[in-house]
């Protein structure tokens, strides 16, 4: 199983690190790192929105976190995980969501999005109208394939 830590450079940037066993024993296991430039760190869910821990799936084949580079602008990103010891970073997270919601949701998911939980490939996010007061949130579950592909869940 894979396994995900974060570190932190307060008012610096936030470094996500997966670990990946080895899929053959004479190879060893695999760790890899990334690093997002962030002022304001990682955004929590909505219940606990300091929480800085991240979100994983039972699987451990599925990681989000939520980084949220200033007040009121927040980004998802997936990291995917496979038996065979790949890993796939989702980068484009908002974007993806985007596309997939009506307005005004679509153009709010652009620039803001917040991972909520995570249920084995299915993942609850929110996105907020910060246009007009006061402020309405639209939360909803996607469903992330094996290879990255986002789509709504029933």
């Amino acid at each position: 199983m894979a396994t995900m830590s974060i570190s932190s450079n307060p008012g610096q940037d936030v470094t996500i690190t997966l670990a990946v066993p080895a899929t053959n024993p004479e190879a060893g296991p695999v760790s890899c790192s990334f690093t997002f430039q962030t002022a304001k760190g990682l955004l929590g869910p909505s219940s606990n929105p300091t929480d800085q821990s991240g979100f994983a799936n039972s699987a451990q084949d599925l990681f989000a976190v939520t980084v949220e580079p200033a007040t009121k602008a927040a980004f998802v990103h997936f990291f995917l995980t496979s038996a065979k010891g790949n890993v796939v970073l989702v980068n484009d997270v908002n974007a993806r969501v985007a596309k997939l919601l009506s307005p005004p949701w679509k153009s709010d998911a652009k620039g803001f999005l917040r991972v909520e939980t995570i249920q084995g490939r299915k993942v609850e996010l929110s996105t907020t109208d910060f246009a007009h007061a006061p402020f309405q949130t639209h939360t909803f579950w996607v469903t992330v394939g094996a290879t990255g592909r986002v789509t709504l869940a029933p």
